[in-house]
């Protein structure tokens, strides 16, 4: 039989406390299997209440005995690096300049507009003339909204920020 061991009354507080302030449910599922463990429930007792297999609240059990809260959370995986690494400062700095404020500028040729608003696809443009990077405009919308830029009611066109 295996089960959970913690080691003092200040990893058992630790426990309740990242229980208390987890919001994911895996990890919340993962957590409460270690505690429930430690309080003595059995392996089949643990697969019947959480309705996964025994060997995969074996390797939550493990990982806490081996290295703590911090082995129960999954493994960032490596994946593939980002096309286009631009902060959201950069983003805004861009974006902030109108794409055709730069008239007779050699900015004019590569994106081929005297337009005063972005658009996603204007973006895509500028991405691809000027960080050698092919990006959709979806992508862009994605990548936007992850650094909280605020897009128009068409979702086409970035506003620009609110007068201070």
């Amino acid at each position: 039989m295996i089960f959970a061991t913690i080691s003092d009354e200040a990893g058992k507080i630790q426990l309740i406390e990242a229980i208390k302030s987890c919001t994911k449910p895996h990890i919340y599922r993962r957590l409460l299997t270690v505690q429930l463990s430690a309080e003595g429930k059995k392996v089949s007792e643990l697969t019947s209440i959480f309705k996964v297999t025994p060997q995969t609240i074996r390797e939550f059990i493990h990982a806490y005995n081996q290295g703590g809260l911090e082995q129960l959370l999954p493994n960032k995986k490596p994946g593939r690096r980002p096309k286009l690494s631009l902060t959201s400062e950069q983003w805004i700095v861009i974006i902030h300049q109108p794409p055709g404020s730069f008239c007779g500028a050699p900015t004019i040729e590569k994106l081929n507009t005297c337009s005063q608003n972005w658009t996603l696809q204007l973006l895509s443009n500028y991405c691809q003339q000027y960080h050698s990077t092919k990006l959709c405009p979806s992508m862009l919308w994605y990548i936007l909204r992850g650094h909280k830029i605020k897009m128009g009611t068409s979702q086409l066109r970035i506003t620009s920020p609110d007068a201070e």
